[in-house]
């Protein structure tokens, strides 16, 4: 029963991965021919498309929860944390320094998609070490 379910969620998480990747790449592509890349929600169907396919990933690893899953996302915020911090430091600093001209929108779009990207990524690492 259980490893059926893995497999289950697997594929489900795949194909709603593809489903997004598709549709970024179909308004990336819409978004950078009207000179307006990143417009904000492209930048989250990308970072959706990350989140799924690391689920993809997770899924037969986190449907157990038990301590070391526990541990890998304890750790993985921790990480994400600091990593995030630096985002927005690097992103400050580029907008104090006009070397970066993107609207607030565009701006809380690109933080939102680093830090699902960072810690979805940062739990696949995790889980490959521990």
């Amino acid at each position: 029963m259980i490893s059926l379910k893995k497999q289950y969620d697997r594929k489900l998480f795949v194909i709603f991965g593809i489903m997004f990747l598709l549709m970024s790449g179909l308004i990336s592509a819409a978004t950078i021919s009207t000179g307006v890349f990143p417009a904000g929600h492209d930048i989250m169907l990308i970072a959706m498309a990350v989140m799924c396919f690391c689920n993809a990933y997770l899924a037969p690893q986190f449907i157990q929860n038990d301590e070391r899953t526990k541990r890998i996302k304890e750790r993985s915020m921790f990480y994400s944390y600091f990593i995030i911090l630096g985002y927005m430091i690097i992103m400050l600093t580029f907008l104090q320094f006009h070397f970066l001209a993107i609207t607030a929108y565009q701006a809380v779009a690109i933080l939102a998609a680093l830090t699902i990207m960072t810690v979805f990524i940062t739990m696949v690492v995790l889980s490959k070490r521990y």
